[in-house]
């Protein structure tokens, strides 16, 4: 990447945070690239920094599971609180 092809630093934090989507915006914003541009950016970024990728896809698992555990225990509050208004 040349210099001007450089994520901005705040597009690299979101990264790591496995917010892939708010990185895309951020270098849109920083870089004044068009949506499509800025994608390539970040895509051609993880290309380059394969470790950096595979740490993300484990951010974006994580917070997949942690959704799932929410959801699970919303479901069950939910039912025990059924549960104590009918019985």
């Amino acid at each position: 990447m040349s210099q001007m092809e450089e994520l901005p630093h705040e597009a690299l934090i979101a990264l790591r945070s496995g917010k892939l989507i708010d990185a895309i915006k951020i270098t849109r914003e920083k870089t004044g690239l068009g949506l499509k541009e800025s994608k390539d950016l970040v895509d051609r970024y993880l290309d380059t920094h394969p470790n950096e990728q595979v740490f993300i896809q484990e951010q974006l698992a994580q917070r997949s599971r942690s959704g799932i555990q929410f959801l699970v225990t919303v479901l069950f509050l939910i039912a025990m609180l059924v549960w104590f208004i009918f019985i």
